[in-house]
């Protein structure tokens, strides 16, 4: 647990127990992704159309029921009576005639808003900032079921996009369009869209919202999926029944991925419980049949919307090798296990499931392959195609009797320090489990290391470390040129080579630890091991170190 900020904690402390709306993750379609907010923007009739095409592919009935219209369906004025008003030209017969044409299909209604002064998109069309409630009244009054609630304008109306300043990250906006909502008596499903944007988003916005935006927006492209996915990591701290963590709209079916990726993408999203949100037309003669089916895929959706609500964690990382264990609670005692492969290439890949899942054996389905494997036991291997998805669950568990012996503790401001690392005192609730850390771990001019002797190893060759880290370098500015949430850290045992690994956010600021499992060769028997930690690549720095634990057998 990390200290949160005084605007924070007065904030949780007016928080109490709200309605769970959706008690699974949100699914359904959004116009932003195929239409803009501009040229051409959503329409009423692009509206109607797609969401006749989820009633004619059927994808209703796989859960996909809230249509929403983004950014760009207002006009740039409010009436007499302060009302938002619909754009005419695009929407001629307004918000109320929508709503009951989307409700006679089955569906529901989504609107969009924003806690700034103006819509995304646009430099005059108004969103809800200081208009809370009447917006909500007026949201309720059009028969809404469901309100995105954007970012942008929100502490000036000449900067669209903010992503330092404190207003720009406080939750103090959200909350009051949370309880405009609840004073409505309208059921409304909230989606807070706020990017990411300043401390401990997962610990606030679980409490106001039915899902919150993680992340700067998805890109139509393969290097979006990895980026956003390394800020999802921490975020299964707080996902739970009605809370879920929002990775973005989908881009299935936009023609921007190969097969395989869409595929990837939407499993990965999947298994992280987070909304699945369509972008792409719903058109069969527009989006490829190959897309359709990945978003209709029964099993994998079901991963999605199970009942436990358990967000998938990052259990193993491999980064010189490119692939990730993944592993989750499902309901009935069961498992989802994803492997997946960040390289385009075809690589095998290897599981203990004792050490790794603490699995004796176990009962084993192949998600995309729609097929049982039978009984998996001992060593699970793969051969995964390049920027493949490999998702089972399993069932019938029977859990390892084997323990891992731990060998000890190692706190990083115990070690000896070189360049510019320095060591960072922490409150009781911060930098856990040592109060303490090393930052300023870097590579190039600002090369440093943090060096361990007298680590005990029971015998030779490999061990597994906890390596407790911290890193909060998100992606905002950087999302656009190549940013990808993680810091890169080398671990050197007794000279050897060095060892890299991609370290994701861990938590909700500089201060909220995370672990990494990452398994090392080199080791010794006996207690005089030297393990060392340095920065990989000029210029760049490490995650934080808190220290790490070692662990045998």
């Amino acid at each position: 647990m990390t200290l949160l900020p005084l605007s924070i904690l007065a904030l949780a402390a007016g928080i109490t127990a709200r309605n769970v709306k959706t008690t699974v993750p949100l699914m359904g379609w959004n116009s932003y992704n195929a239409y803009g907010c501009d040229n051409p923007g959503p329409t009423e009739a692009t509206l109607k159309f797609n969401a006749q095409g989820l009633v004619a592919l059927g994808l209703d009935k796989l859960g996909y029921t809230y249509v929403t219209p983004d950014c760009g369906w207002n006009s740039n004025f409010r009436d007499a009576s302060g009302q938002l008003v619909w754009n005419a030209t695009r929407f001629p017969s307004g918000g109320k005639a929508l709503a009951d044409y989307i409700h006679g299909l089955g569906l529901k209604f989504g609107v969009y808003s924003g806690g700034g002064y103006y819509q995304c998109g646009s430099t005059d069309l108004p969103a809800s900032l200081n208009h809370e409630s009447a917006d909500a009244a007026t949201f309720a009054s059009w028969g809404a079921d469901s309100l995105k609630y954007d970012n942008c304008y929100s502490t000036s109306n000449t900067i669209m996009v903010d992503y330092t300043s404190e207003g720009a990250g406080s939750p103090t906006r959200f909350q009051t369009m949370a309880n405009a909502i609840a004073s409505t008596g309208k059921d409304m499903v909230f989606q807070v869209c706020q990017w990411g944007v300043g401390q401990n988003i997962g610990r606030w916005a679980s409490k106001i919202a039915d899902s919150w935006r993680i992340s700067n927006d998805i890109s139509n492209n393969w290097v979006s999926i990895w980026r956003i996915t390394n800020e999802a990591v921490p975020y299964y701290k707080h996902t739970t029944i009605g809370a879920y963590p929002d990775m973005d709209m989908l881009i299935v079916g936009l023609n921007v991925l190969s097969e395989e990726e869409e595929r990837f993408h939407f499993g990965m999203w999947a298994i992280n419980k987070s909304p699945l949100i369509i972008g792409a037309p719903m058109d069969a003669t527009k989006t490829s049949s190959s897309s359709l089916a990945i978003l209709a895929n029964k099993e994998v959706i079901a991963i999605n919307q199970d009942s436990l609500s358990k967000q998938a964690q990052l259990v193993r990382r491999h980064t010189e090798e490119e692939w990730d264990i993944w592993a989750g609670e499902l309901s009935d005692s069961r498992m989802v296990v994803a492997l997946s492969n960040w390289k385009n290439s075809t690589t095998s890949v290897a599981v203990d499931l004792a050490s790794v899942l603490g699995i004796s054996s176990a009962r084993a389905r192949d998600v995309w392959a729609a097929k049982d494997i039978g009984t998996v036991a001992g060593t699970y291997r793969a051969t995964l195609q390049g920027h493949q998805l490999h998702i089972l669950v399993l069932s019938e568990i029977a859990k390892s009797t084997e323990t891992p012996k731990f060998s000890g503790y190692y706190t990083a401001t115990d070690a000896a320090l070189s360049g510019t690392a320095a060591k960072v005192d922490c409150s009781s609730e911060q930098c856990l489990p040592a109060h303490s850390k090393v930052g300023n771990i870097g590579q190039g001019a600002a090369a440093a290391a943090v060096i361990f002797t007298n680590v005990s190893a029971a015998t030779s060759g490999k061990a597994l470390l906890g390596v407790d880290f911290i890193n909060y370098d998100v992606a905002l500015e950087s999302a656009w040129s190549g940013g990808t949430n993680t810091r890169n850290m080398t671990v050197t045992v007794n000279g050897g080579k060095p060892k890299r690994w991609a370290f994701p956010i861990s938590g909700g600021d500089w201060y909220e630890t995370g672990r990494l499992m990452v398994e090392v060769d080199g080791f010794k028997a006996g207690d005089s091991n030297q393990v060392v930690f340095r920065a990989f690549g000029d210029g760049t720095y490490a995650p934080d170190l808190v220290g790490f634990e070692v662990f045998e057998g």
